[in-house]
């Protein structure tokens, strides 16, 4: 059985972008909270790809858009999503809330998945 490209969860929690352009940094100073935080899943494999789900919680004050980025390790595409627009140039994935799920009050969370196919 293939393992799904774990490096890709360290590379989703490090790029976490707010509307706006502003990027959440993976490693905050000690004893500070991330203005969000991301969960990155595989909820299943195959052959030929796997399924894998995002949970973005809000940990600040609250937002009215999100946008998530990350970059696959290896030949890795998106073939479908949902709960997000979901764009892939080269290695780097991004997605973008809908239009009724980008407000988030603190505390808040949003999961989105898709399906992806290759290594």
């Amino acid at each position: 059985m293939r393992h799904p490209p774990r490096s890709a969860l360290l590379a989703v929690v490090g790029a976490v972008a707010l509307l706006g352009s502003v990027v959440v940094p993976a490693v905050t100073a000690q004893g500070a909270t991330p203005v969000c935080t991301v969960q990155y899943s595989v909820a299943g494999q195959w052959d030929t790809g796997f399924q894998g789900t995002v949970r973005i919680t809000d940990n600040s004050a609250a937002l009215t858009g999100w946008s998530l980025t990350f970059d696959f390790p290896g030949g890795q595409e998106v073939t479908q999503g949902w709960n997000a627009k979901w764009s892939q140039s080269g290695a780097t994935v991004t997605a973008v809330n809908e239009s009724w799920n980008g407000s988030l009050g603190s505390g808040a969370s949003v999961d989105a998945g898709f399906l992806a196919s290759g290594p």
